[in-house]
């Protein structure tokens, strides 16, 4: 059975992990830092590690380096797990000799797809790949060449060179998509021939929402191509010079023809993106059933405030935000806690009806930015995201997002959905602890009178 290391210091996000991976056979093992890897690697060893990138003391890609270093670990595989999707930190994963990377919030079929190849345990090929013929710019090791792609899925390319590159290589590969624009992917060099010595397999490294989009485009596109010039209308032209009597019949079916392959696209087309929404949907369900349970797992105030911290870092991928609670005598929102700011950074107490989040504790509704969110805000009182904590009819405080790890254009249905959800968890748990908290101070005055009384 094969061993995974499973490796971050948020308790919540182990357990999410696990169970993700659990019924696939595995023995999951978990620690929760860089420290604790390197001293109980020899022990556990694993074969897999599953190792985040943001730690206290140790981070991922020093623990990754130290590993290398180690000649009866240098091959371990390994996954860096991180909120890191800046081009700079997914390049500083790969330089310290990770074989593959994915982000926060984690999909849990991608995430068992990556351990699954880790371990040998996937085909090569695991999508249709179509013939190309494009022009790629790759990177590797300070040098750029010009290759060309032969073939392409989601999951790899084909590249033809003249240069030899070595196995397990990391390369970033730039091409054009169907419409121009420019994509750039992270990978590494996982097939080559003997018999070919001019060309090697190169399997994509995770790439970020925008680069899948549009390669997905690019392969659709191809795709299509193919089909035109070496599927329907080939055979079709073949049939029409066989059976010249007909001529005029088959004229109508190739029409029909055409016309169908159009809508088969469309339908196609349709019917992914649905799978993608559903796919999606179950995922957020998934995170949020884990982050609820461990929400409600308290009813210290403090732990509450931070546990809400560690879901919407982990859950959510929120890069910057903040909670406010509202102050009843006052009228006003203070705030509470948060991520992403500067330590130094004061914040002002906000009136009810003022900037966005007075306007949403006012109304209790949510709120989200429409257009464009890819650069976030850093107006505290201009989030892209503000969802009030309503509790028995009652605002008692308002979750803010300003900045996500993971750049979207703009907010989608199932994020509307996810961050109402944990906003009603999340203002049920802080009502619990604070009740509870008030209440254990009236029990110990009361038991503090009682004492005295009995002296």
């Amino acid at each position: 059975m094969p061993k995974i290391l499973l490796v971050d210091d948020v308790d919540l996000f182990l357990e999410l992990e696990r169970s993700y991976l659990e019924g696939c056979d595995y023995d999951l093992v978990t620690a929760s830092s860089g420290e604790e890897t390197l001293q109980r690697l020899d022990k556990i060893a694993p074969d897999v590690l599953l190792l985040d990138y943001y730690m206290p003391g140790i981070n991922g890609d020093e623990v990754c380096r130290a590993i290398r270093k180690s000649a009866k670990w240098a091959k371990l595989s390994i996954l860096m797990v991180t909120a890191a999707g800046k081009p700079e930190e997914v390049q500083c994963c790969l330089d310290a000799g990770c074989d593959d990377y994915i982000t926060k919030p984690v999909n849990k079929q991608e995430l068992k797809e990556k351990v699954a190849r880790l371990l040998g345990t996937v085909p090569r090929r695991t999508s249709e790949r179509v013939a190309v013929k494009l022009p790629i710019q790759l990177q590797e090791g300070g040098r750029i060449h010009k290759v060309t792609a032969k073939d392409i899925s989601a999951s790899g390319v084909y590249l033809k060179s003249a240069t030899n590159l070595e196995e397990n290589t990391t390369v970033e590969m730039k091409l054009d998509g169907a419409q121009g624009e420019e994509i750039s992917l992270y990978g590494k060099i996982k097939r080559s021939t003997q018999k070919d010595k001019e060309g090697c397999g190169v399997y994509f490294i995770y790439p970020d929402q925008h680069s899948k989009k549009v390669l997905d485009r690019l392969i659709r596109s191809k795709k299509i191509d193919q089909l035109k010039t070496d599927g329907v209308d080939k055979k079709l032209v073949q049939r029409l010079q066989t059976l010249e009597s007909e001529c005029s019949q088959l004229r109508t079916k190739q029409d029909d023809a055409l016309r169908r392959i159009g809508e088969l696209e469309q339908e196609n087309l349709d019917f992914a993106n649905q799978l993608v929404q559903v796919e999606d949907v179950n995922n957020n369900l998934t995170n949020l059933y884990i982050a609820s349970s461990r929400l409600h797992s308290t009813l210290d105030r403090s732990e509450t405030l931070e546990i809400i911290k560690e879901v919407v870092i982990n859950f959510v991928g929120a890069e910057k935000f903040a909670v406010f609670l509202f102050d009843k005598k006052s009228k006003l929102l203070k705030f509470e806690t948060g991520e992403g700011f500067d330590s130094d950074e004061s914040f002002a107490d906000i009136p009810l009806g003022e900037g966005v989040l007075g306007e949403t504790a006012n109304s209790t509704e949510n709120y989200f930015h429409q257009g464009s969110i890819s650069a976030g805000s850093d107006d505290i009182n201009a989030p892209i995201v503000a969802i009030p904590l309503i509790i028995h009819e009652q605002m008692i405080g308002i979750l803010a997002i300003y900045r996500l790890f993971i750049h979207k254009e703009q907010l989608e249905s199932i994020d509307y959905q996810l961050f109402s959800m944990l906003g009603e968890h999340a203002a049920s748990a802080l009502f619990s602890s604070t009740l509870y908290g008030h209440s254990e101070r009236k029990r110990q005055t009361y038991q503090g009178f009682v004492d005295l009384l009995l002296k």
